[in-house]
């Protein structure tokens, strides 16, 4: 049901140098939430820049939407470790540090480089790595602090 609304919402956040991460449709206590997460293009992903893209992306969900009854809207940021399971996932976070399983049961942590059609570009401390999109099994982001001295 969600994968129509998929262009329309890439088009809308476009529209205010934003992109759409995810979409996802969830129950938290008997209430159905559309949880619309989305990355700012120029600069981080402000609360402002949440406010105003709900505030474009509400009525189009009221028109287009077809949700079967009420829900809550909440649009945030992609976050900063989060689960990437989508091309779309890779390409938002590019320059980003992943952990990474293989289905042949490689494990590796690495920078997203770049996303060539559907290989996956990483550089890993002292090689190159190319790793098909097929071939993931499980990816997620990883924030690491800088330590101070």
């Amino acid at each position: 049901m969600l994968e129509h609304l998929e262009p329309l919402l890439e088009n809308t956040l476009q529209s205010m140098d934003c992109a759409l991460y995810d979409v996802a449709l969830l129950k938290e206590n008997q209430r159905d939430i559309l949880r619309i997460s989305i990355k700012a293009l120029k600069g981080p992903t402000t609360l402002d820049t949440c406010q105003e893209a709900s505030l474009l992306i509400s009525p189009l969900l009221d028109v287009h939407a077809n949700m079967p009854g009420a829900y809550t809207l909440e649009v945030s940021s992609m976050g900063l470790e989060r689960a990437l399971s989508k091309l779309r996932h890779f390409a938002l976070s590019i320059g980003d540090l992943v952990e990474v399983r293989t289905l042949d049961h490689q494990r590796f942590k690495g920078v997203v480089q770049e996303v060539q059609g559907d290989v996956i570009v990483f550089r890993l401390e002292e090689e190159i790595k190319h790793v098909p999109f097929a071939q993931i099994k499980k990816a997620k982001s990883v924030f690491e602090f800088e330590k101070v001295k």
